[in-house]
């Protein structure tokens, strides 16, 4: 059967089946699982494997693993080709042939005396021409096999399992019939009827709208273990379909993505639509839709030639634009961007279509100028950037509203409003330790943000830090200094305890003068007394002001021992450990203490008693009463501010003695009596 094929495909020849060998014969399987049967296709691996299956045959064997969803101990084995199989006689492929292209394509591969496809656009036959005969043979039969399942199954390369059950699993494999003595791999699938499964839409279609045409793109090689071609479909309203050829799509190139271009109407509104096409002729349902409209495209582009200051401080930019463009477009425009590929705005725009020169009143200090040619219909051009430096030797304005704080892991947080001018390309941030020390820079590259953070010392003499700020401008012109920023660290360490230098006692009272730390966290020092025979300080005073080193106790006892202690305290109250305490005996003058007055009055509530006293420094108060001749005895003890008692339980017809007894810190004993009948 001598015949040559004009049949135009668009192929590319899967990786799997083009596995070359040369002393092993190697055979591939995949299999396509439908709820009722399995399709089993395979291929031989090499030229030479599939010239010797073709004469001696394919023979498909299945083992049951699995039965019920349960393992089978030993696996039953089916041969499921009663004999080899083969390409179908010459005779038999007349029919076919007429009625599928890709099952003459085979034909002529197993039995044409000599081999010609011509591919049209594709130009595949010069690229198989390339190689001997036999492999061309072999590699278009694969391809046209992949394309048609039906011719696949007639070639001996495929076929049909209707005996499979639900709930089972098998391993089918296949290789060349009496290969007795030669080295094959099988080619071997696991499946089962319960393993069908919906196909997966296409993925990754997008398109490219252009001038009368479209560019359609999709990802090819995330769904290649299901699709090996594609049919691209095409509608005017969105509801109905059609396909843009007969033959499906196949990656010629190997690429991860396929392309196509459709030549369509400019103007008009179109729909397209992708399916993925199995091995064994299976379609996917139709991916997301796509529409666009073509339109035509100017071809002209303009050239900045010159960009010049124009001596008021903006600049005149001249161009080049083709007369014969000038009918296509509605005028100009003069962009600008701070990058060359960043984002352009608009500076200057309905610039007419016959201009070729524009000024740029207002352009920043360092930008780059595109110009565009905007269409009548379409896309602008947009000539090359420009770049445009002015000469700038002012800098920008001083950083305001600087602020902060620092807190108590010693980190400073700064902020400051941003600088208005267009040009400001960052900030400069300057640190000193104590007050008056000159600032120093903090950072030598232009800092972008309107915040800062910076790490103190907190455990240092110094209880303050200072900051200023300057702002930079692209071509890094500095700003003055901001004002200063004092920041006050936090209290984590108590300060240095004082030292008592001097101390003595008259008339007058306890003089104490010490000497402390130059901490400046420090606001206040704090006089402790206690006397010699107690354990408990009493706080007598805190000077309130950090540059005063004495006190005067006029508040101490003649003939009384005390020890002194002096602590200094900061301004959120942190104290340091007392001053080594020293001990002086009180030189002031003795008090008139003693009990005043001491009353007792009979009313219908009971007899109150009430007294007037001198004593200072009470550590107790008591009264003692005597009933008739009883013997005196403990009654009530009053708190040390009370003035009045009342006893409510004396009777009237019964004469009371009371006693009112007062002990100062000292131990010194007041008392007075006082009777009622």
């Amino acid at each position: 059967m001598k015949q040559s094929l004009y049949i135009l495909l668009l192929l590319v020849f899967p990786a799997a089946w083009r596995v070359a060998g040369q002393d092993t014969m190697k055979v591939a399987l995949r299999v396509n699982v439908k709820p009722d049967r399995i399709q089993l296709r395979w291929a031989a691996g090499s030229s030479a494997t599939w010239r010797y299956a073709n004469q001696n045959g394919f023979t498909v064997v299945r083992h049951t693993i699995v039965r019920d969803s349960i393992p089978l101990d030993i696996p039953e084995k089916t041969i499921l080709t009663l004999s080899p199989l083969k390409p179908r006689p010459l005779d038999d492929w007349q029919h076919i042939a007429q009625a599928d292209g890709y099952a003459a394509i085979i034909a002529q591969a197993l039995y044409g005396s000599d081999f010609e496809v011509e591919g049209g656009q594709a130009g595949i036959s010069q690229i198989i021409a390339l190689s001997q005969e036999q492999e061309q043979r072999y590699a278009m039969s694969l391809v046209a096999a992949d394309l048609s399942f039906p011719a696949a199954v007639f070639a001996g390369w495929g076929m049909e399992d209707t005996t499979v059950r639900k709930g089972e699993k098998y391993l089918y494999q296949v290789f060349p019939a009496n290969a007795q003595g030669l080295h094959v791999e099988n080619g071997s699938a696991y499946s089962g009827p319960d393993d069908a499964t919906e196909l997966p839409r296409p993925l990754g279609f997008t398109a490219l709208w252009g001038n009368g045409s479209v560019l359609l793109t999709w990802d090819y090689k995330l769904l290649l273990p299901w699709y090996n071609s594609y049919h691209v479909e095409r509608s005017y309203d969105g509801v109905r379909f059609s396909r843009l050829s007969k033959t499906p799509l196949i990656n010629i190139m190997g690429n991860d993505r396929m392309f196509h271009t459709d030549s369509i109407v400019n103007g008009i509104t179109c729909y397209y639509r992708l399916l993925g096409v199995t091995p064994f002729g299976d379609e996917s349902a139709p991916s997301d839709t796509l529409y666009g409209t073509a339109s035509g495209k100017l071809v002209h582009v303009p050239f900045i030639r010159q960009v010049l200051p124009d001596g008021a401080g903006g600049v005149d930019v001249t161009w080049e634009f083709d007369e014969q463009g000038e009918d296509e477009i509605t005028g100009f425009e003069l962009r600008r961007s701070t990058a060359p590929d960043g984002a352009y705005v608009t500076a200057v725009a309905d610039i007419p279509s016959d201009a070729r020169n524009v000024n740029y009143p207002s352009p920043l200090p360092e930008s780059y100028l595109t110009l565009a040619a905007i269409p009548r219909e379409g896309a602008p051009t947009v000539s090359l950037p420009r770049l445009l430096q002015m000469e700038d030797t002012i800098p920008p304005a001083i950083p305001r509203g600087l602020t902060g704080y620092v807190d108590t892991l010693g980190v400073a947080h700064l902020s400051w409003e941003s600088n208005a001018e267009p040009d400001v390309y960052g900030y400069r941030i300057y640190r000193a330790q104590t007050q008056g020390e000159e600032l120093i820079p903090l950072n030598d590259d232009a800092h972008r943000a309107t915040g800062y953070t910076d790490t103190v010392d907190i455990r240092n003499l110094n209880a303050r830090v200072y900051y200023a700020v300057a702002s930079l401008d692209m071509r890094y012109n500095q700003s003055a200094l901001s004002e200063t920023l004092e920041l006050e660290k936090p209290d984590v360490i108590k300060p240095s305890p004082p030292f008592i230098t001097r101390y003595e006692s008259d008339g007058q009272g306890v003089f104490l003068q010490w000497t402390a730390g130059r901490e400046e966290t420090v606001r206040s020092f704090r006089i402790y007394r206690r006397e010699k025979d107690s354990d408990e300080p009493l706080s007598i005073a805190e000077t309130g002001d950090a540059t005063v080193f004495s006190y005067l106790d006029t508040a101490a006892i003649a003939e009384t021992d005390y020890l002194y202690t002096v602590t200094a305290a900061t301004r959120n109250g942190t104290e340091s450990d007392g001053s080594p305490e020293i001990e002086i005996r009180a030189k002031g003058k003795e008090t008139d203490e003693g009990i005043s007055q001491f009353t007792a009055q009979r009313t219908e509530q009971g007899i109150v008693l009430a007294w007037r006293h001198t004593v200072r420094y009470i550590r107790s108060v008591a009264v003692y009463r005597r009933e008739g001749e009883k013997t005196l005895s403990l009654w009530r003890e009053p708190e040390a501010f009370s003035r009045e008692i009342t006893d409510t339980a004396a009777q009237r017809d019964k004469v009371y003695e009371y006693m009112l007894v007062i002990k100062n810190r000292q131990g010194k004993v007041f008392s007075k009596t006082g009777n009622i009948k």
